[in-house]
């Protein structure tokens, strides 16, 4: 998406012809919604600018843009070599605590970008202009200082603005970047914002029952579990139960944290859980049938809130068991969704999905991020596994931007297109695979036809 003058969209002309200028003028893949409010409030706002400087259609602003896959939005940001200026539009009145929040919430995700960033909101209704001060207060704004700042003498940026935000920049892992979670220097989606707040009000409400809140890996479901349980345990302790192999890395983490006990799954019990005012279950798509009937004994004394990875590309079979049809059937649980990818790469994702089932209703795509070749032996998958580790990649027991994996003969597709394994083991490749961050690499060894298929896969057939 590229900057375009603001002097240009708000000129009088219709609807239609309104959003046709915006989309060419910015390069948008999309229409965009113009909202009567917010493009009224430009045009005061283009008014008054014209009163204090001359060639206000010579400025450039990125306008309505929305940062991929956070859900964080902005109304107009100028971003030149040395300073970025970012102007919120408000068309009613509005408190001075809201609009210091939002302002300094928009330069907590500018500041990566290394500049010097001037924040401004202008209210309408008002003819009001504040802006937030480097002491973090909002104070009125003379039109001459904004003036000034957006005549600032250094080269507009004139790419393409997403190129210049990542999403991995402002949503962290719990687990690996401890510290930064712990100083709260992170922020989470709009749709994560969402789900924690119906469930905070669902506690509030009941003070017991049952969450659930599923994703695929990389939605972010470790992240807002941790962020809720650190608003729960403001005033009581909760606990956080990890399934699975519990490493040490968790533990390293929870020595630092108050009021929140790290509990493994074998340690579930009635009289282990009976101390805490809220539980809280990471990766409960591992948890067994016997420790689900004692967390479903605490729900009816304290909330617990499970989070769990979406299977639904892998076959039953495969599963083992199906835990999800036991919560599903909990009294009067709270289920959600998470559906945006946050620290995968899109394209990966699409591959591995479309891979563990082949007949999904996922559209395919080019895959310019995935690379399969084939080895006829146990030398040659070892000296491509190797060449791959000197390029960069890892193997699957790591969590990195680029993952390497061998495939062997024990897969192979059944009637209706799942993956599946002579060893049961696909749901532990699925895992697996799904920690590639950006660049997936499968070495498929002496197994022609599953190395027929992922080759029509990255051709864009099934």
């Amino acid at each position: 998406m590229k900057s375009l003058s603001i002097y240009s969209i708000t000129r009088k002309q219709n609807t239609e012809q309104l959003q046709k200028l915006e989309r060419q003028l910015s390069g948008r893949a999309y229409f965009l919604k113009v909202r009567d409010w917010e493009m009224n409030s430009m045009r005061l706002f283009v008014d008054q600018l014209e009163l204090h400087m001359e060639e206000v259609y010579a400025l450039r602003f990125f306008y309505s843009f929305t940062i991929p896959r956070l859900g964080k939005e902005f109304d107009l940001i100028q971003i030149k070599e040395e300073q970025i200026v970012n102007i919120e539009l408000k068309s009613g009145e509005v408190t001075e605590e809201a609009i210091r929040k939002q302002l300094l919430q928009n330069r907590y995700y500018l500041a990566p970008l290394g500049r010097t960033i001037r924040s401004y909101t202008y209210i309408s209704s008002q003819d009001r202009l504040v802006r937030l001060t480097n002491h973090d207060r909002i104070v009125e704004a003379a039109w001459e200082q904004l003036c000034r700042d957006l005549l600032n003498e250094s080269q507009d940026y004139e790419g393409d603005i997403e190129d210049l935000f990542a999403a991995e920049l402002y949503l962290i892992s719990p687990l690996t970047e401890a510290a930064r979670f712990l100083n709260k220097e992170y922020f989470l989606t709009s749709q994560q914002r969402d789900i924690e707040r119906q469930i905070l009000k669902k506690i509030r409400a009941d003070h017991k029952g049952y969450c659930w809140f599923t994703g695929l890996p990389g939605t972010g479901k470790t992240l807002l579990l941790y962020d809720i349980a650190m608003k729960l345990s403001g005033r009581q302790r909760v606990a956080i139960i990890h399934c699975g192999e519990a490493g040490q890395e968790w533990k390293t983490l929870h020595e630092r944290l108050r009021r929140i006990d790290y509990v493994t799954d074998n340690e579930i019990t009635e009289e282990k859980l009976s101390s805490y005012s809220a539980i809280l279950v990471d990766e409960a798509h591992l948890l067994l049938p016997e420790r689900l009937e004692c967390l479903q004994q605490a729900g009816t004394r304290c909330p617990v809130i499970f989070s769990s990875d979406c299977e639904d590309m892998i076959s039953q079979e495969e599963r083992k068991q199906n835990v999800a049809e036991d919560l599903v059937h909990l009294p009067d649980i709270q289920v959600f969704h998470l559906t945006n990818r946050i620290r995968t790469n899109a394209e990966v994702s699409s591959f591995i999905l479309n891979m563990m089932h082949l007949p999904g209703r996922r559209g395919l795509r080019p895959y310019p991020h995935v690379e399969v070749v084939y080895a006829n032996d146990d030398r040659e998958a070892e000296n491509f596994r190797k060449d791959y580790l000197r390029q960069g990649y890892r193997p699957p027991q790591e969590n990195e931007e680029c993952l390497v994996v061998v495939m062997d003969d024990r897969y192979y597709y059944d009637e209706k297109g799942y993956l599946r394994s002579e060893q049961r083991d696909v749901r532990k490749l699925f895992h697996q695979l799904s920690r590639a961050k950006e660049e997936l690499a499968l070495v498929v060894k002496e197994n022609e036809t599953v190395y027929t298929v992922l080759l029509n896969l990255l051709q864009g057939r099934k």
